[in-house]
């Protein structure tokens, strides 16, 4: 079992979310390789399942909002509400039969998002209050658009229950100001500032409220991945999988990424009976059998997403791991 003092440090957020940041940045004619790059986020990993360091994709956040528009936070989140939300988050949130029952699912799942968010429900005669802080890392640049953004997503979620034009009556934020833009998108709010914490109100009338598609009799039965019991071995394997692509992950990289020492990392996975190479093809192997599935893949492709440049490389390692090669493993996923 894993205990407290080994469960994930190093803060983790879904790679979907700054890759919204990078979307709207292009819909505006604005590149962002350069901006992955200079942050330290993967370049090529498209997945938006995977996993990043916190710490990196709050400075793509802070630097997109220096580059285009201070107040983008506010952009992304209106722009794409909950949809970047996971599909299995999604589905277990909406599979609930009340707006209440909903945002309490979400409080208990949103480390599938994001590894260290705080998120609470504080309840009121009148009202219930969903939270937000990272009371950790708030000094860390990126925040206030991280809490900007994830108002819009909140927002977003609730009117999936009470409709599309609902402004929440009281929005609360750490940040001292608040951008025009802000009240423009919630006209219908009382903005507070300076707060201890981020916060939307729902009145108590609308907790009562069914999805607007229609509740769902079939329970969801999609996995929802918990960043929160990553241990120190899952953290890295999530990690390295997002920069696989990128080309070979350097320990030391890796090291930088998961806040240790390459030197630690090291002594980490020896206690684990593990080297740092063994742990890479594992991760690379894992990956390489489920793309290998995809039968309109090219075995060159699939040798590229998991950082080889050269296939025959590639077929040694899935060798060595796996006891055949790639095309006779997918030559038995066929018979």
């Amino acid at each position: 079992m894993t205990t407290t003092a080994e469960m994930v440090q190093t803060p983790l957020i879904r790679l979907a979310h700054p890759l919204a940041f990078a979307a709207l940045l292009k819909k505006v004619g604005t590149t962002t390789d350069s901006l992955f790059r200079r942050v330290g986020l993967p370049v090529y990993c498209q997945d938006p399942t995977a996993f990043v360091p916190l710490k990196q994709a709050w400075a793509l956040f802070d630097a997109a909002a220096q580059l285009e528009d201070l107040a983008l936070g506010w952009h992304v989140g209106r722009f794409f509400g909950d949809n970047r939300l996971s599909a299995g988050l999604l589905q277990k949130i909406e599979h609930a039969p009340t707006l209440y029952q909903a945002l309490y699912r979400f409080v208990r799942l949103v480390s599938a998002e994001a590894s260290h968010l705080e998120l609470g429900i504080l309840e009121h005669p009148d009202d219930i209050v969903l939270h937000t802080r990272y009371s950790t890392i708030k000094d860390w640049s990126g925040y206030a658009s991280s809490q900007s953004y994830q108002i819009g997503v909140f927002v977003d979620l609730i009117r999936q229950y009470v409709g599309p034009e609902w402004d929440p009556p009281g929005i609360g934020l750490e940040c001292p100001t608040v951008p025009t833009v802000a009240q423009e998108h919630f006209p219908g709010s009382q903005f507070r500032l300076s707060q201890k914490v981020g916060y939307v109100t729902i009145p108590r009338s609308y907790l009562h409220l069914g999805p607007r598609g229609g509740a769902q009799s079939v329970p969801d039965e999609t996995p929802v991945h918990l960043a929160w019991d990553f241990d120190f071995i899952d953290t890295l394997k999530a990690v390295v999988k997002a920069y696989l692509e990128d080309g070979y992950p350097s320990a030391s990289k890796m090291a930088s990424l998961t806040d240790s020492s390459a030197r630690t990392l090291f002594r980490r996975l020896s206690e684990r009976g593990l080297t740092y190479q063994s742990l890479v093809d594992e991760v690379r192997f894992e990956q390489a059998t489920e793309l290998l599935q995809n039968q309109d893949l090219q075995i060159t492709e699939i040798s590229r997403s998991v950082g080889f440049n050269d296939p025959s490389h590639f077929s040694r390692m899935f060798r060595r791991v796996g006891g055949l090669n790639p095309g006779e493993f997918r030559a038995s996923l066929r018979a």
